[in-house]
């Protein structure tokens, strides 16, 4: 009888159970896992959750290496739901619905599939021009996983790219990083700075009202990103952080979003975002597009530092980034007690430590000591004459510590150099302090117990002799939500700091409190209120060492305008904002003010400018700005309105025209400058090709437009045609160029080609070129 070894049957037989299984295994994993929209490696330019002006990016930008003409792919079974053409935006875009309900969206095509194409060409032909919005049927154009429905480029706005997005069944543009479209990741996130935000008058960060971002350096022996040094935090603040990643194919040349931050106080998360999901709304109060605004810091990047991600929530901020976070979290309070939210922090040093993730779970961290203390202060430091006795006396604020050393000094020179006279310690509110010797000029310095100190200097009265000589004093005002403050300096040293008065135009006059913050500079908090009414005279008073006095005058503006609603006007009735409901997400204080300005060139002003403020705070969504242009003016269909840039060049925003009021008016999403300029320049209208003999008898059919005013904003502002005939034209505004791919042969001979186009101001151009089709004897 033959002996039949069982073992290797049995090996063989579960050698082929596991591989089936496990072939088994990665075909039901894989049918979980969406493709890859693109025929090209992985690398992305882009992540979900940017910043844009004004908005989030929806999506990934899925890297075509500069080149265009990619296959983008269906990333499962579906259909095309809508197709849109444009110039601008997305450009040429397909919207498909995946059988899973959820939506994939490929931006910035060249080209669709041959299907597509056909629809989209019969529509343009439709409506003759290139730009459609099309809604088809479920079964119109179907597309299996892994089908080609077009090819990457460059259309709309940007560089070539794949844009990507992928939205959930409620229609939010979801992170497509967290539902399998993930690219290889080894590279933890890059924490560039840290900064911290005031929110209200009576806060400080080392001292100053503005916000202030701290540069990070790594330390390898730590292994995290720190900051040299403590900075100094008083009142109610937020921080921020500037981060970003990067993704191992893309690292050398991109810069992304990162995927996670928190902020921990003292070893404790008091805040976190996760960049998951944000939803498109039908309109503004519903969208949550525009809400980055509150995620990211205005103010940091108004002054030119960047982009910083917000670790505290604002009121308004209804994004769904923040998991257990509520508004008013992650806001720290130095000084002062939570309302609730938020975190108290006792006076001394505290550790912040931040951490940035990405989404394969790579992490960075950023430790920052801050110093939470409310400041000492000297006020009304002045110097007593008494017989051969002088005394010098000042008020005392300790802030957050229960004594503070006072330092008495005095210069012979005007200040250029200093002798100490006594030093001792009080806890007392007021001090009086008699000196050894008459001095010229007298410093009374206070340091509390962590080092931090205040300063003021004053002199004997001396006889006025008149005016200073010149102009002593000048002054600037910088204005924030619901408080100004007053930059204030002199030419000279003074005997005592000057005297403030604030006459609102309602109400009574008020004294505040001047702080010296240099030698001869000082500076005033002016605190808003609905209760003073839209102008406060503000004068000054100061003398000088010789006793001369100086004066400055000037007005601050305040007209407030509330979650219901508003209106800024400028006192000469010419400019105006109206903010309708629920524009501000809270109540701010604002004013308008004429300044002389000059257009750029052959662009004019017509009239003044307006300086709206306060220039950092965001809007919810967009407002009404309207400028009066001069009474019989005759050329307004010609005026445009224009912001000024930082760098001083003028930007046009729009030129609503209204004749009955004799106004110009925009939309407006920030406070600036802004003007009413004149365009009579027609566009640039060059580079008409084809043009002498060709053999091709399918040439492509292009020019050059360009306007350096107001700009071509509209596609039926721009005619082309061929023979008489009109073209569907495609327009690329990034390159000034229109063009026709046609799709016959021409017909020998003379062809003449013509384009006409229009600004926005209405300003004309019309070229015509002539060529001659000869197909010479390779025909």
């Amino acid at each position: 009888m033959q002996q039949i070894c069982w073992f290797p049957l049995l090996w063989n037989g579960l050698r082929t159970g596991v591989a089936l299984f496990f072939i088994l295994w990665c075909q039901n994993a894989l049918a979980g896992e969406y493709l890859w929209p693109l025929a090209a490696p992985k690398a992305l330019t882009s992540t979900f959750g940017e910043y844009r002006p004004g908005r989030f990016h929806a999506g990934l930008d899925i890297k075509t290496w500069g080149k265009e003409g990619y296959p983008i792919l269906a990333v499962d079974d579906g259909y095309v739901w809508r197709v849109r053409t444009s110039p601008w935006g997305y450009g040429k875009a397909i919207y498909f619905q995946l059988e899973d309900s959820y939506l994939a969206v490929y931006a910035h095509l060249s080209k669709f599939s041959e299907k597509i194409e056909r629809v989209v060409a019969s529509e343009q032909i439709r409506h003759g021009k290139f730009s459609v919005n099309l809604f088809l049927n479920p079964g119109q154009i179907r597309a299996s996983r892994g089908d080609t429905l077009g090819y990457s480029g460059s259309t709309g706005i940007g560089y070539p790219h794949l844009h990507f997005e992928y939205r959930d069944r409620a229609g939010r543009a979801t992170n497509p990083l967290l539902h399998g479209f993930k690219v290889k990741d080894t590279i933890p996130p890059t924490i560039q700075a840290v900064a911290f935000v005031p929110l209200d008058a009576r806060s400080l960060v080392d001292g100053a009202h503005s916000a202030k971002a701290l540069g990070l350096r790594w330390n390898d022996r730590k292994g995290r990103y720190l900051h040299s040094g403590s900075t100094s935090i008083q009142g109610r603040l937020g921080v921020a952080v500037k981060v970003y990643d990067r993704a191992d194919a893309s690292q050398l040349a991109n810069r992304l979003a990162p995927f996670r931050l928190r902020l921990y106080v003292d070893g404790r998360e008091v805040y976190q975002t996760r960049y998951t999901r944000i939803a498109y709304g039908v309109d503004w109060r519903q969208d949550e597009m525009g809400l980055v605004e509150l995620d990211r810091n205005f103010e940091l990047r108004a002054q030119g530092e960047g982009t910083f991600h917000n670790l505290y929530r604002l009121t308004g901020n209804r994004l769904s980034l923040y998991g257990k976070f509520k508004i008013g979290d992650g806001i720290l309070y130095s000084g002062d007690k939570t309302s609730g939210r938020g975190m108290t922090l006792s006076p001394g040093y505290h550790l912040l430590r931040i951490e940035a993730e990405d989404v394969n779970g790579n992490r960075s961290s950023a430790e920052v000591s801050v110093l939470a203390n409310t400041r000492p202060g000297v006020e009304g430091a002045a110097v007593e004459s008494v017989g051969d006795s002088v005394y010098v006396t000042a008020n005392i604020d300790c802030g957050s510590s229960s004594s503070v050393q006072v330092h008495i000094s005095a210069s012979k020179d005007g200040g250029v150099s200093w002798l100490d006279l006594k030093e001792f310690e009080t806890s007392e509110r007021a001090i009086r302090v008699g000196t050894l010797g008459h001095h010229g000029l007298y410093r009374v310095t206070v340091e509390d117990i962590f080092g931090e100190t205040a300063f003021q200097t004053c002199a004997p009265q001396v006889i006025r002799t008149g005016s200073a000589p010149g102009s002593l004093l000048t002054c600037r005002a910088d204005t924030y939500a619901d408080f100004a403050v007053l930059e204030i300096r002199s030419e000279r040293m003074l005997t005592e700091p000057p005297l403030v008065r604030i006459r609102p135009e309602k109400g009574d006059e008020r004294v505040p409190v001047v702080s010296q913050t240099g030698p001869v500079a000082y500076e005033v908090v002016v605190e808003s209120g609905p209760d003073q009414g839209r102008v406060l005279d503000v004068t000054i008073l100061a003398v000088d060492l010789n006793g001369n006095t100086g004066h400055y005058s000037m007005q601050l503006h305040q007209q407030m305008v509330t979650t219901a609603g508003g209106i800024v006007r400028s006192e000469d009735g010419l400019a105006e904002i109206n903010f309708d409901s629920s524009r501000v997400y809270e109540p701010i204080y604002c004013g308008a003010v004429p300044k002389p300005i000059v257009g750029s060139d052959g662009l004019p002003a017509v009239g003044l400018g307006y300086k709206f403020s306060p220039d950092h705070v965001p809007f919810h969504g967009k407002v009404h700005l309207k400028l009066r242009y001069p009474n019989g003016y005759k050329r307004a269909e010609k005026l445009g309105v224009y912001e000024m840039k930082p760098d001083s060049t003028w930007s046009f925003l729009d030129n609503v025209l209204d004749i009955e009021s004799g106004t110009v008016s925009a939309r407006i999403s920030h406070f600036s400058t802004y003007a009413l300029l004149l365009d009579e320049i027609p566009p640039i209208l060059a580079n008409l090709n084809p043009s002498g003999v060709i053999e091709n008898a399918l040439p492509t059919l292009s020019a050059t437009i360009r306007d350096e005013g107001t700009g071509i904003g509209r596609e039926e502002d721009i005619e082309m045609t061929l023979d008489g005939n009109p073209l569907i034209f495609e327009f690329d505004p990034e390159e000034d160029r229109i063009f026709v791919h046609l799709d016959h042969q021409l017909a020998e001979g003379a062809h003449k080609l013509t384009v006409s186009v229009k600004d926005m101001c209405g300003n004309v151009s019309r070229k015509s070129t002539q060529f001659t089709v000869h197909r010479g004897v390779n025909r």
